[in-house]
C-alpha cells in the first residue's frame, strides 16, 4: 500500500512541475491573419460568344455566316463545311464516304463546319451540352429559360442564362432539297453526334421551349449555333458580378426613361422588384467583402444559399424581367387595310404591335385577356357551372334556350361586349360570320416568311393583303383561330370562329366553347 502511495506522489509532483514549466515559458508573437479578399472575376462574354454559366462551354451570339445575331445565316448538311442551293441525299457529301458516323460517334475536325470556317476551339455542340440548355419551366431554381420575342424586327428565342446572360436565335426552318421549310416557326440546328439511322438528333427550339428533335436527315439543310469550350478560372478568382452590373445598369436605363404607363402593370412591377433585389444583392457582396466565411443570403435566394449562386440567381430573374417587359399596344399600330371587300380590316391582331404578333387571346364577349385560366369558371358571362358535368353551364347573357339560362335572345354581341370596338374605339368590331366568310372566298392565302417568322398571307382581290400569325388558341397550339360575333345556332355554349389551316392555307367556319382565348381580327367600314 505504501509502495502505491510514493508511487502516486511521484505522479502527482511532476505534474506539477510540468504546468509551472509551461507558465514560466513566454508564447512568440504570430503574425496577424492577412484578411481574405474577395476578387471578382468576370464571366467569359463579348461580341462573339457568351457564357450562360452552364456546362463547360460558351455559345456563339450568332449562326454560322451570319453578320448580326438576328440573321439565319447559312445552312448546312451534316458533316458538311459549305453551304449550297440542293439539300438532298444526291447532293450529300458524306453519302458514300467512309466516314459517315456511326451511333455515338462526334463530327472529326476537318467535317465540323464551326471548326474548319471559325478556326481550332469552336466546334459544334455536344447533344449532352444541349441538354444544359433545358427550360424547366420551374420558378424555384434557377436554369436557363426560353421566351419567344422579337429582336431588331424579327421573331425568335432569348434564351437566359443562369448567370443572368442572354443569347438570341432567330426562328430559322430548315432546307429540304431547294426549299426553305418555316411554317413551325421553330429553330433547329445541328448537334455533333451521329447516329446509326439517316436521321439525326438536333438542337430545337420552339414555344414550347429547349428540347432534342430526333428526326432530321443528315442531308438537309441546317443552321450551326457554335460553341467553344470555357477557359480555366485563376485559382484565386471567388465571386463574378460583371453580368449583374450590366444587367443593373440596363435595367436602371430602363425605368429611368421609359413611361410606365406605357406598359403592363405586372412586367413593370416584376422589373422593378428585381431590380431592388439585385441592387441589395450587389451591396451585401460589397459589404461583406474581405471577409473568409459561408456567406449566405436566405431572403434574397431561399434555394441557393452560396453567395455566388445569389448573385447568379438575382442577375438571372433581373435579366429575365428585362427580356418579359411588356409594352401596351396601342391603337395607333392597327392600320385599316382595303382589300377590296365589303369592310376593311385590321393590319394586325387585336393586342399586336406588329403584323406577326399573336396579340391578345380573349375569351368570346369578354372585353381583355386575364392572367387566370381560360375556363368556365373564370368565363364571365358564366353564372353557374354544373360541378357534375363541367361542359354544362349557365350563362348570364347570350341565351335562346332556357337550358343555358335566362333566354335574352341575343345571337349577336353588343358593342358593350366587342373587344375590338372596346380597344380601337370609333367603327372598328369583332367581324360577323359573312364577312369573315367572304375574306375566305374573294382572298388568296399562303405562308411566306415575314421578318423571321412564318406567317399566312391573305392577298384581297384589289392586291392588298394583311398576314395572319399562326397563334393557334388557348386550347390549340396549332392553327389559326379568330372570334366572329355570333352564337352558334347549336349549344348556348358555343360561338361561332374561323379557322385558318396553318400549312395549306384553308379556312372554314368552325365553332368552340366561348370561354376559350382567341385572336381577334377587328373590321370597320
Amino acid at each position: 500500500m505504501k509502495k502505491v502511495f510514493y508511487v502516486f506522489l511521484s505522479l502527482l509532483m511532476c505534474a506539477l512541475a510540468s504546468c509551472q514549466k509551461d507558465d514560466d515559458v513566454v508564447p512568440e508573437p504570430q503574425p496577424e491573419p492577412k484578411p481574405i479578399v474577395i476578387r471578382y472575376a468576370e464571366y467569359e462574354t463579348n461580341d462573339d460568344y457568351v457564357d450562360l454559366g452552364v456546362g463547360d462551354f460558351m455559345i456563339a451570339t450568332k449562326n454560322l455566316g451570319a453578320k448580326r445575331p438576328e440573321d439565319t445565316g447559312d445552312f448546312f448538311a451534316w458533316g458538311e463545311t459549305e453551304p449550297k442551293e440542293v439539300y438532298s441525299w444526291d447532293t450529300y457529301k458524306l453519302q458514300a464516304s467512309q466516314m459517315y458516323y456511326k451511333d455515338g460517334a462526334l463530327l472529326q475536325p476537318q467535317d465540323d463546319a464551326a471548326t474548319v470556317i471559325l478556326g481550332k476551339g469552336w466546334r459544334l455542340p455536344t447533344s449532352e451540352e444541349v441538354s444544359h440548355l433545358y427550360d424547366t419551366y420551374t420558378t424555384d431554381e434557377v436554369c436557363c429559360r426560353m421566351r419567344p420575342t422579337i429582336s431588331n424586327g424579327v421573331y425568335g428565342y432569348q434564351l437566359i442564362g443562369t448567370n443572368g446572360n442572354s443569347v438570341f436565335f432567330p426562328s430559322t426552318g430548315r432546307m429540304q432539297d431547294n426549299v426553305l421549310i418555316t411554317w413551325d416557326n421553330d429553330t433547329k440546328m445541328w448537334c455533333k453526334d451521329g447516329a446509326k439511322s439517316r436521321a439525326l438528333e438536333v438542337f430545337s427550339i420552339d414555344l414550347l421551349g429547349v428540347s432534342h428533335f430526333w428526326t432530321v436527315d443528315r442531308c438537309e439543310g441546317l443552321p450551326i449555333r457554335p460553341v467553344k469550350e470555357r477557359g480555366a478560372a485563376p485559382d484565386t478568382v471567388f465571386l463574378k458580378l460583371n453580368v449583374l452590373d450590366r444587367n443593373i445598369a440596363e435595367a436602371q436605363k430602363l425605368l429611368a426613361t421609359i413611361n410606365p404607363g406605357d406598359y403592363t402593370v405586372a412586367s413593370y412591377q416584376a422589373l422593378n422588384s428585381n431590380h431592388q433585389r439585385a441592387i441589395a444583392m450587389r451591396s451585401y457582396v460589397i459589404e461583406h467583402d474581405g471577409l473568409k466565411e459561408h456567406l449566405y443570403l436566405p431572403v434574397i435566394n431561399n434555394q441557393n444559399e452560396e453567395l455566388q449562386d445569389s448573385i447568379d440567381y438575382a442577375s438571372h430573374f433581373l435579366r429575365m424581367a428585362i427580356v418579359e417587359l411588356d409594352p401596351l399596344p396601342k391603337p395607333s399600330d392597327i392600320k385599316a387595310v382595303d382589300l377590296g371587300l365589303s369592310v376593311r380590316w385590321a393590319s394586325a391582331n387585336l393586342g399586336a404591335r406588329t403584323e406577326n404578333e399573336n396579340g391578345y387571346y380573349i375569351a368570346w364577349g369578354e372585353l381583355e385577356p386575364k392572367q387566370e385560366h381560360y375556363d368556365w369558371q373564370s368565363y364571365k358571362l358564366c353564372k353557374e357551372v354544373n360541378e357534375d358535368d363541367r361542359d354544362f353551364s349557365k350563362f348570364s347573357k347570350y341565351v335562346t334556350d332556357s337550358r343555358w339560362g335566362k333566354v335574352d335572345g341575343k345571337t349577336r354581341l353588343d358593342l358593350e361586349d366587342d373587344a375590338a370596338h372596346e380597344f380601337l374605339g370609333g367603327d372598328w368590331r369583332i367581324p360577323t360570320p359573312k364577312e369573315f366568310q367572304e375574306l375566305v372566298d374573294k382572298c388568296t392565302f399562303e405562308n411566306v416568311l415575314l421578318n423571321g417568322r412564318t406567317v399566312m398571307k391573305a392577298t384581297g382581290p384589289n392586291g392588298n393583303c394583311i398576314y395572319f400569325p399562326h397563334a393557334g388558341s388557348t386550347s390549340v397550339v396549332e392553327q389559326i383561330y379568330c372570334w366572329t360575333t355570333d352564337l352558334s345556332p347549336g349549344a348556348n355554349k358555343h360561338a361561332i370562329c374561323y379557322e385558318i389551316d396553318s400549312f395549306w392555307g384553308k379556312a372554314n367556319e368552325a365553332w368552340e366553347d366561348r370561354y376559350v382565348g382567341m385572336t381577334i381580327r377587328a373590321v370597320c367600314p
